[in-house]
């Protein structure tokens, strides 16, 4: 069962109907009242509202009935997967927005709702957003491939902590210089799950799709080759991940006229 936290700075309070877990720099007064106040909204999406308020990024499940209360109780550790994994991580070493807080809303062992409370990462952007800008410089030649390079390693040293994103796309990845990555959308991590083929396959089609459109194989075969193991020959494994990359990018665009 995934834990909530484990660590001596985090502990566990009651306020009402809410069950808050929390690192002992944040007050629960003032976590709570950010959860009231209305803040940017980043993303909506068909079960949870993301909003930034107070330079803390709060993502809040929305209702779901009666299925959705029984799904949340019986499921815990899936819905708690994003606080888990961003401790876990943290703890490695591996930069992820700063857990701050995780909520849930209940009463009698029920739980009818989350939030997810982390930090800001206020001036970075997504690195799809970045490579689009490095491939217009004077210095593109050299710029990406560095970029691409650190990129990898920093994919490597997350994965070489067990844990495994299930949507590695370059939405997902943040950074400001290029140099330095964090990883979000830490809900679809999993922890304990070494790579397989299968999913580095995945992991290798999601982060291609991102870049292929405006970055040449030329640079994205040795980007791709720097998180393959020796056993592996990049001249198979390119055209698998190509073809893939076709399937899902075909998938998605029926999904968006259908």
């Amino acid at each position: 069962m995934a834990s909530v936290g484990t660590e001596d700075s985090i502990r566990v309070e009651r306020r009402g109907d809410l069950k808050v877990y929390h690192r002992g720099e944040f007050p629960v007064d003032a976590l709570l009242d950010a959860l009231h106040a209305l803040g940017k909204t980043l993303k909506v999406s068909k079960k949870s509202v993301t909003r930034e308020v107070r330079g803390w990024v709060i993502k809040e499940s929305r209702p779901e009935g009666r299925v959705g209360c029984l799904k949340r109780t019986l499921l815990r550790p899936r819905y708690r997967r994003g606080w888990a994994a961003a401790n876990y991580l943290m703890r490695r070493g591996i930069p992820v927005p700063k857990p701050v807080a995780f909520v849930e809303k209940g009463r009698y062992g029920l739980i009818a709702g989350n939030a997810l409370v982390s930090e800001y990462l206020d001036g970075y952007r997504n690195v799809e957003e970045h490579a689009k800008e490095l491939v217009e410089q004077p210095d593109a030649e050299e710029a990406v491939p560095r970029f691409l390079l650190a990129l990898a390693q920093a994919i490597n040293g997350l994965c070489d902590t067990g844990a495994y994103h299930s949507d590695l796309s370059g939405k997902n990845i943040f950074t400001r210089d290029g140099e330095t990555f964090y990883f979000i959308d830490l809900d679809g991590v999993f922890l304990h799950r070494p790579l397989t083929d299968a999913r580095r396959m995945r992991n290798h089609v999601q982060v291609y799709d991102s870049f292929c459109d405006f970055i040449d194989d030329e640079f994205l075969a040795p980007f791709l080759s720097r998180m393959l193991p020796p056993e592996h020959r990049m001249r198979d494994w390119l055209p698998e991940v190509r073809e893939a990359q076709r399937r899902r990018r075909a998938q998605h665009l029926a999904g968006q006229t259908s």
